[in-house]
């Protein structure tokens, strides 16, 4: 078995541990509801080899998340968290062919300079893209997105794209290693667009930096699991945060997906909804997966899936899952 720790992607993750201290006498620091933390891990860093990509979603408790299959007339059928009260945009999904796509907010970004989307792009590259390749070799696809980072990934390798205002871009991709984000620039040629920054999002960033740097065997699903249900840290280092106070930033959903070379993926699901019990969802990815969500949606007018009711008039979201309550 090969280990990944001590190798020159542990030392990059170490550096980045001990930056946030120098950070603090140069910005003024804010506090964010937009706040997300993804992570990925692919070939050797994969016990199982494949890749390995989560997302832990954070935002205000009263926020709503959902699960939703979308099956558009031209492009690829995808499966993903969708929140539905904030912008309705997807937040983190993999398509029928085998690409994940996850972002964060880059809340290092004034939110008038932010908030320009025209479209919803995660969307857009999941049933436009079947792998890490094809996607890139489009890239400036990116240019035209509104500042935002992002995790794509498929069983083969996995890459970042850090979009800064202007069409500016960062692109970093991994047949073997790890990637994490929060809600800043970690390129130093895009660093100076952290026009203001955020102390949570530095204290994530080094927690799952050091999670991961602590991991002396390669990572499974299990491990990735542990790692968004980390609550060290307080309410603003935490990965799974609690919420300090009522009404304050909370974690709302993690999403975490392992892809090995062979098979179909594995989707771990955890959603956290207003006066609603914490529920679990653990999804094989197989092809009988994807027939079931055909057959539980419909295709409308505007190419965007409906859910069918069943004979009860309740509506079917997806089906071929354990549910974890």
């Amino acid at each position: 078995m090969v280990y990944w720790k001590g190798t020159s992607e542990v030392k990059k993750i170490r550096n980045y541990l001990f930056f946030p201290t120098f950070i603090l006498f140069s910005f003024a620091f804010f506090s964010s509801a937009h706040a997300c933390t993804i992570w990925a891990a692919t070939g050797e860093s994969v016990k199982e080899k494949g890749s390995i990509i989560a997302k832990n979603r954070d935002n205000l408790p009263h926020l709503y998340t959902i699960l939703k299959a979308v099956f558009p007339e031209k492009g690829f059928g995808f499966f993903g968290i969708f929140d539905i009260e904030a912008d309705g945009y997807v937040t983190a999904g993999i398509n029928e062919k085998g690409l994940v796509v996850v972002n964060a907010s880059a809340n290092s970004v004034p939110a008038k300079k932010r908030h320009v989307a025209t479209e919803d792009l995660t969307e857009r590259l999941l049933t436009s893209f079947d792998s890490v390749k094809s996607l890139l070799a489009e890239r400036d696809i990116f240019r035209k997105s509104h500042p935002a980072i992002y995790i794509i990934g498929d069983a083969s390798s996995v890459a970042s794209i850090e979009v800064a205002p202007g069409g500016k871009i960062s692109v970093t991709t991994k047949e073997k290693g790890v990637l994490a984000f929060t809600n800043h620039y970690t390129d130093n040629k895009l660093f100076r667009a952290n026009e203001r920054l955020s102390s949570s999002s530095f204290m994530r960033l080094n927690r799952i930096n050091q999670l991961m740097t602590e991991q002396a065997t390669p990572f499974t699903l299990k491990d990735f699991i542990r790692f968004s249900n980390d609550t060290n840290g307080g309410a603003g280092g935490a990965l799974w945060r609690v919420g300090a106070l009522p009404g304050k930033i909370r974690t709302l959903a993690s999403w975490i997906v392992s892809m090995p070379p062979k098979g179909p993926p594995e989707l771990y699901v955890k959603l956290v909804n207003p006066d609603e019990p914490e529920i679990v969802h653990r999804l094989r990815l197989d092809s009988l997966f994807w027939e079931q969500q055909k057959n539980l949606t419909t295709v409308s007018g505007e190419g965007v899936n409906e859910e069918k009711p069943d004979g009860n008039g309740k509506e079917l979201m997806y089906g071929h899952l354990t549910d974890e309550r």
